[in-house]
Order: structure tokens, then C-alpha cells, then sequence
């Protein structure tokens, strides 16, 4: 194949993420796939007259990591909304609220997102109160960083009316609206305020560009009716900045039957995957659905957003239509509960090559995992999680206490069991690389994996929970030029990763982006 590499990278120290053949020093690349990986010597045979040569320089190269739990198209529509991650008191947020109230026409929505109670002094959700000190002129809404609860001011509350009563809703002993909304009442108000599909395709640019600079280059979105469709509009036009896996809400399942669809429709760079289903909410919202009740709050264990025949009833539909299904199940009841629907709906059909696949799997016990090692289910997890809450004090603990804690997000268990394990990010916060960190520095041994299995569980492993594993998710000839080149090394300082910065990044053998050289 000599002169058949459009560009050469050599001397590099190449994470191949292949099991048996793990490191390379270099790769070529044709169009948009990789030729040859292998030594120099290799590589360089591809080399003919317009070939690039790069220099690697001992970089440390990866597969482009693939988010197998992202939200990247509601990111999309949410360009302008106020952050409030990062504030340090409820002060703090409500200032930071009141600052876009003065900048808002009177009567216009003041929407703040990924406030975290747990990092505040107060350790409370926002309420009625602090939201109406922010402004009465405006409809605000602030919803938690997990998404499964909302809070509202009294005018925002107005528009809410026809929803008291509904699960979620939340009111004090007098019978009066506190303000916060979780898991139906909050979705159900959310839709009254979410961007369409005009703003979601206008933003996409933007987040694509957030992708490429955390070394992503492919993702498994949740979307809805209007993320699907921006993300078509945007393929149409050559626009799409990453690779999507499509995984639609199971609202759209019917139409999608009736259509003919299947998962895996699609291309390289927009699929339709998995349909989306929700087994219970969030340990935040306190909405998990638990074996035992919540640290201090005796009696309350959460909540199954479906009852188990109702979830049985979709997980068998999109099974029986040829469909992989995602579903939410972070406690242990609800996870307990989805393997045994699927275990069910599987063994009716007599078919076990789904992947079906469990979303965040954070409270698995030894008989669940056993169990869903012999279903063939994919553990989907989000190791950013361990960081940002799993230490002492933190939300894992005051929900759950200290043994409970102890046992959330077993990785290391999941891979002695060789159930297939993916990571993505959940969007709290994107960022590989802190996910990476936190899977091979958590704070309990079974947090704990190599630095190596961390890596292909976000980049092999999240191919394979797609079925693009001939694709893409490892560095080898014949699959898409997917690849990021760090700056720094995890494999030899592991204690470091989420430190370390992406250099460049590579879709289809394109750099789409590089890093500002150090000063």
C-alpha cells in the first residue's frame, strides 16, 4: 500500500485500545481511515510523495472517546440560559439570577440551570421564595443540575396551576406550592419553555466545537422530537460536528414503529440507536427507587416511573420492533427491576444479541450483576459522577449513608464479571478525561480500574454499547481515523489525568481541533 497515506503520525506512544495488541508507535491514514498502525517502520511504508508526516513526539494517542450518555442537542437549545454551576451559597445563585432579570424585558423567562444544593453551605433545594427575591416581573425557573427537579417563582407557578396534583408537585403542610417541581410535574412544565428545533440546530456549531476540544468525537444523544430532527437538518447540510448515536425518548417509539424503522438506520455520522426509557429518577431528587429508604428519611425510597408492568410493556414493544433499549435505573430496586423485564422480554423472544443496555447502574448488588452478565445487558455508567459526588459528605452519603455509598458504581466488580461496560458523561460535566480520572482514582476500591480499562471503556467499550464496533472505538486499519493526541500521559500518571489537556483532535483524519500551544 506504499503512497496510498494521505498523512503519517509517527513516533508516538499509540493506545490502540485493542486487548491483545494494546500499543503502537504509529499510524497512517487515508480519506477518512486508518491504513496502517503499527511500528514506524510499518507506517512508513504508506508514505508516497503528497504524503503529511507528523511528528508525534511521544504524544500519547487515544481512539477518539465516544460520550455514551450525552445531552449535547438540549445543550444546544440552551445557549443563553444562566449557569449556575460553580455558585457557592443559594445567595449566590440568586444573584446571579437577579443579574439577567435586569437585562430581561419585563414579562420574559429568566432560566438558570445546574444548580447542586449539595455544594452550598445550606444543603437545600432552591424554593418559592428565593426565586420570587430574584425578580415577580419574570417568569423564573432553575432547575438542578440532575435535571429530575425544577424550582419556580410564584409567576412561573401561575403557569403551573393546571399541574398541581401531579406527581412531583411539591407543597408545604398548609397545602401551598413550595415551588419545586421533580420528576412528572417538572417534565411536564419543562415542555411549556424548552427550545425548538430552529435553536436547538442553531447551537450545534457551538457544542460540537466544546466536543472537539474534550477529545470527543462521538456521541450517544438523548434526544426528543426536535433534537432528532435538528440533528437530520444539520447532516443534510454537512454541518454535524460529531458522530451521533441517536437514542430517542420512547414517546417517539409508536411513530418510529409504524414507520419501519430499526436501530442503526443511518450513516457514519447520524445513527438511530437505542430507544430511551426511564425506570426511576435521581438520588439528588431523592426520586431513586431504593430497597431501603434514604439516610434520615424513613419510609421514603423513591420513586418507579413505571409500574412493572407498564415498563415491561415498552421495553417489550421496542425489543419485539428490533430495538436496543437504554434505561434509567440508577437504585437498586429499579436496576433489581429492569433486569429482570429484560431477562423476561428476552427469553420470550428467545434472543439475547439486543445489548440492552441499564443507564447509570450506580447500585448493582453481586446477584444483579451476575445476573445481568448472563442477559448480555451493557452497564452504561458515568464515572464523572464518583468525582463530583461520591466523596465524604457528599450526595452519595447523605442519601444513601456511609455502607451504601461505599458501593455505588462498582467498576471494577462489573469487569471481573466481564459484563461490557461504557462511560459517558451525562453532561455533569463533559469531559473524557475527568470521567477517565475518577474511574481510576475513585474513592473506594471497586470505584477502581487501570487506566487501560478506563480508556476502552470510553472509547471500546462505548462503540460496542452501539454496535459500531467494526467502526470505530479502537485504532486499527480499516476503521474510521477517529483519534486524540494528549498532551501528557495517563498510563503514567494515572494520579494526574483529569489534569492532563487534549492536543488535537481528529475526526475521519481531519484536525478539528488543536490547542493552543503552551507559553
Amino acid at each position: 500500500m506504499a503512497g496510498d497515506a494521505d498523512i503519517v503520525l509517527v513516533d508516538g506512544k499509540v493506545f490502540t485500545a485493542v486487548p491483545d495488541r494494546p500499543w503502537a508507535k504509529a499510524l497512517a491514514v487515508r480519506e477518512d481511515r486508518l491504513i496502517a498502525v503499527g511500528t514506524n517502520t510499518q507506517v512508513e511504508r504508506c508514505v508516497g510523495r503528497a504524503t503529511k508526516r507528523v511528528d508525534l513526539h511521544g504524544r500519547v494517542v487515544v481512539p477518539g472517546f465516544i460520550d455514551a450518555h450525552a445531552h449535547m442537542a438540549d445543550s444546544a437549545g440552551e445557549r443563553g440560559w444562566i449557569r449556575l454551576a460553580g455558585t457557592r451559597t443559594i445567595e449566590d445563585a440568586v444573584a446571579r439570577l437577579r443579574k439577567a432579570a435586569t437585562s430581561t424585558p419585563r414579562g420574559g423567562w429568566i432560566l438558570g440551570i445546574d444548580w447542586d444544593e449539595a455544594k452550598w453551605p445550606e444543603r437545600r433545594f432552591l424554593t418559592r421564595e428565593e426565586l420570587d427575591r430574584v425578580s415577580t416581573d419574570h417568569f423564573v425557573v432553575a432547575r438542578r443540575i440532575d435535571c429530575h427537579i425544577g424550582s419556580l417563582n410564584s409567576k412561573a407557578l401561575e403557569l403551573a396551576a393546571d399541574l398541581v396534583g401531579a406527581r412531583g408537585f411539591d407543597v408545604d403542610g398548609s397545602g401551598r406550592p413550595t415551588g419545586i417541581l421533580k420528576e412528572d410535574a417538572f417534565e411536564a412544565f419543562h415542555r411549556r419553555f424548552e427550545t425548538g428545533e430552529t435553536g436547538i440546530e442553531a447551537g450545534l456549531a457551538s457544542v460540537a466545537k466544546m466536543a472537539h476540544r474534550l477529545g470527543i468525537t462521538s456521541i450517544h444523544d438523548i434526544v426528543d422530537r426536535s433534537g432528532w430532527r435538528a440533528y437530520q437538518r444539520a447532516h443534510e447540510r454537512g454541518t454535524l460536528g460529531v458522530r451521533v448515536y441517536a437514542m430517542l425518548r420512547d414517546s417517539l417509539m409508536p411513530a418510529l414503529i409504524d414507520g419501519g424503522l430499526r436501530g442503526g438506520f443511518g450513516d457514519p455520522w447520524l445513527r438511530l440507536g437505542a430507544i430511551k426509557v426511564f425506570a426511576d429518577g435521581s438520588l439528588g431528587a431523592y426520586t431513586a427507587a431504593l430497597d431501603a429508604p434514604y439516610a434520615g428519611r424513613a419510609g421514603e425510597k423513591g420513586m418507579l416511573i413505571h409500574s412493572p408492568t407498564e415498563l415491561r410493556a415498552r421495553l417489550e414493544a421496542a425489543h419485539r420492533a428490533g430495538f436496543q433499549t437504554a434505561t434509567h435505573a440508577i437504585g437498586d430496586a429499579a436496576i433489581r427491576l429492569v433486569v429482570e423485564t429484560l431477562e423476561a422480554v428476552q427469553d420470550a423472544e428467545a434472543r439475547r444479541d439486543a445489548r440492552h443496555r441499564i443507564e447509570h447502574y450506580e447500585l448493582p448488588d453481586d446477584e444483579v450483576l451476575r445476573r445481568t452478565k448472563a442477559a448480555g445487558i451493557v452497564a452504561s455508567c458515568q464515572p464523572n459522577f464518583v468525582g463530583q459526588w461520591s466523596g465524604p459528605g457528599d450526595v452519595y452519603e447523605t442519601r444513601l449513608g456511609v455502607a451504601r455509598a461505599a458501593k455505588n458504581n462498582p467498576y471494577r466488580k462489573i469487569l471481573r464479571r466481564h459484563i461490557p461496560l461504557c462511560f459517558g458523561s451525562d453532561g455533569m460535566p463533559y469531559g473524557p478525561l475527568f470521567g477517565v480520572h475518577w474511574a481510576v482514582n475513585g474513592f473506594v476500591e471497586d470505584q477502581r480500574i487501570s487506566p487501560e480499562e478506563a480508556v476502552r471503556a470510553a472509547t471500546a467499550g462505548s462503540a460496542f454499547a452501539a454496535f459500531e464496533e467494526d467502526a470505530k472505538g479502537t485504532l486499527e486499519p480499516g476503521k474510521l481515523a477517529d483519534f486524540v493526541i494528549l498532551d501528557g500521559d495517563p498510563f503514567e500518571t494515572p494520579e494526574a489525568i483529569a489534569q492532563l489537556r487534549v492536543a488535537s483532535t481528529w475526526i475521519g483524519g481531519h484536525r478539528v481541533y488543536a490547542a493552543t500551544p503552551k507559553s
